[in-house]
């Protein structure tokens, strides 16, 4: 028996898990694409014991129990086999795309100012985008913080007063995405410039994630720098500073998911 044909029918294993987690997913939430970290969220929080351990032999079953956290480090693995395997359609986890990416729209007719959206996860485009569109916002994501091209290109495009909503992870490297992108759209104000930009942070915040119960979860290692600041900023609140919590969660803790939070909260600020 070769180590390839055991790693298969692991593979095969842990794929069909997913796979049933996967229609469990569609059948309680409604929404048949989603990404990858908010189906972490979902097998995290389902109650079933019935994640499997495999044996060595064979892809056997040893024994079965409660998904956890530490889990989540395979799940792109599992993810990308269940595709290949086709256990899972290969459009319905929605992947990270490198890069900066602009959706335009037009200002609603009678509104004041113009709305945009910024985020720092690519993944979430496309079920936000219809949202954006409907309330006629412009979407912008990038990856980790907006480059000088993306600040550079919303002067240009600001011949009206303009509020930006922002939406990042609650957590040391992403929590400041909007206080990090203001300090950054004042430094790069071109001389002479008299766009009236502002903006304001939409979630995650810390009360949000009390209030909607969204657990908090380990993370990658962070710079010090990052990590105290991130410390002071929820020193008010009951939340571990050493972990984190992710946008992706309200695609299981918030009705109507990320696309629901961004629909009740554009009208909310600013309609």
């Amino acid at each position: 028996m070769t180590e390839p044909f055991v790693d298969t029918e692991t593979d095969r294993t842990k794929s069909r898990w997913l796979a049933e987690v996967y229609r469990n997913f569609v059948r309680d939430i409604g929404r048949s694409r989603t990404t990858l970290r908010a189906m972490f969220y979902y097998a995290m929080q389902r109650k079933e014991t019935d994640y499997p351990i495999c044996g060595w032999f064979v892809g056997e079953i040893r024994i079965t129990r409660p998904y956890h956290e530490s889990d989540g480090e395979k799940l792109s693995k599992w993810m990308s086999k269940a595709r290949k395997l086709g256990f899972i359609p290969a459009d319905a986890i929605l992947d990270e795309i490198p890069g900066e990416h602009l959706f335009l729209s037009e200002s609603s007719p009678g509104r004041s100012n113009s709305i945009e959206v910024w985020l720092n996860k690519s993944a979430l485009n496309p079920l936000i985008g219809p949202v954006c569109e409907k309330h006629q916002v412009t979407l912008v994501s990038v990856s980790g913080s907006a480059s000088e091209e993306a600040i550079e290109a919303l002067y240009r495009r600001c011949d009206s007063p303009t509020v930006i909503l922002c939406l990042s992870d609650l957590s040391s490297s992403s929590a400041f995405f909007c206080q990090d992108l203001a300090t950054k759209i004042a430094k790069l104000k071109p001389p002479g410039c008299n766009a009236d930009i502002r903006v304001k942070c939409l979630g995650l915040k810390p009360d949000q994630v009390m209030e909607l119960k969204i657990p908090m979860v380990s993370r990658s290692n962070d710079s010090k720098e990052n990590q105290e600041r991130f410390k002071r900023y929820l020193k008010s609140h009951s939340l571990d500073p050493r972990k984190m919590a992710e946008l992706d969660a309200l695609e299981v803790y918030y009705p109507g998911g990320i696309a629901g939070f961004l629909d009740k909260s554009i009208p909310e600020n600013f309609e």
